[in-house]
């Protein structure tokens, strides 16, 4: 009688193997055509815009360059264009914003940061890149609001919030603060800053100590939140260990912001089912909060959703703004 030798135990393992190493193979090639699917498209009645692909830096396998195809409706032309690259950093490309004037802003993600891409689809040209945290698009597609970048390991002048915003009809020349020596850091320092107050006056990224009126630092402490017209972004801040509710007005233009603040009064938010004693310790502790949702509630008051360590809060908070 003729054995199966594939059925006897001694060829296990290597059957085993075998349809281990195909498993991967064809989980590798599954994934890789997912990938790509599921990556950002978007389309307008003029341009349609997508990643066809992308490639691993070889020097740094897990950044990589991304390949976008950009088509325009009208004349049927496609340009290519490739995002990224070593010094970039990036690692995904997570959404694609279609803006007026034949602007496209692509968010990519870095290992703690974003970076954002600016490109011209009349051109099929990549006119701007940068770094920053929770970069934020106005209704209008004008403007950009986000949190200036900096490094886990830099100095604490460095780590305060500086809160900045792009304008996309102007340049990226006019879209920058002049700096000069050492702390000139190109895709660190783009866009004008809105606030705080000192960096505005001083036109400036990077502020020390003695520059500030008190040595404290700024630390965003909620989302952005715009207005309908564009004129007013809304957050929460936190310094002097006091919580802010904020309101920057740019409606004379981002070179001239004009900011209103006001303290958030965090112990009148503690749950009113707690018991008494413990409530008004609760009130006379909390200074500051941290939120992860705002949201209008008519034209003078925001929604926020208190970060869920703030557990003896309740779920919403109402605020005037400024």
């Amino acid at each position: 009688m003729i054995r199966n030798r594939f059925l006897t135990r001694e060829c296990w393992p290597g059957a085993w193997l075998f349809g281990y190493i195909c498993l991967l193979i064809f989980s590798s090639i599954g994934a890789a055509a997912e990938d790509v699917n599921n990556m950002p498209a978007a389309a307008s009645d003029k341009y349609s815009v997508m990643v066809i692909g992308e490639e691993a830096i070889e020097e740094a396998p897990w950044l990589k360059k991304f390949n976008l195809e950009i088509t325009d409706k009208i004349s049927g032309e496609v340009k290519r264009l490739t995002l990224g690259g070593l010094f970039s950093r990036v690692r995904s490309i997570e959404s694609f914003y279609l803006l007026q004037k034949d602007r496209l802003v692509a968010v990519g993600k870095l290992k703690r940061a974003e970076i954002v891409f600016v490109i011209d689809l009349k051109n099929g040209k990549l006119l701007d890149e940068f770094w920053c945290y929770a970069p934020t698009i106005s209704p209008t597609g004008r403007f950009l609001v986000y949190k200036k970048f900096y490094p886990y390991h830099g100095l604490p002048p460095t780590r305060a919030t500086v809160v900045l915003v792009y304008d996309m009809r102007k340049p990226p020349v006019e879209n920058r603060v002049a700096v000069v020596g050492y702390t000139a850091w190109p895709k660190e320092q783009v866009g004008l800053p809105i606030y705080p107050e000192p960096y505005v006056k001083a036109r400036a990224y990077v502020l020390v100590e003695e520059q500030l009126q008190n040595p404290n630092w700024y630390n965003l402490s909620s989302p952005f939140l715009w207005s309908a017209d564009a004129n007013d972004i809304v957050f929460l801040c936190t310094h002097q260990k006091q919580t802010h509710i904020v309101r920057v007005n740019i409606s004379a233009g981002i070179e001239n912001p004009k900011i209103f603040e006001a303290p958030v009064i965090v112990g009148n938010f503690v749950k009113p089912e707690l018991p008494e004693e413990f409530r008004k310790k609760e009130a006379a502790r909390l200074h500051m909060v941290s939120a992860t949702e705002i949201h209008w509630d008519g034209k003078h008051h925001v929604i926020a959703k208190p970060n869920k360590a703030y557990y003896t809060l309740q779920g919403k908070i109402r605020l005037p703004v400024p």
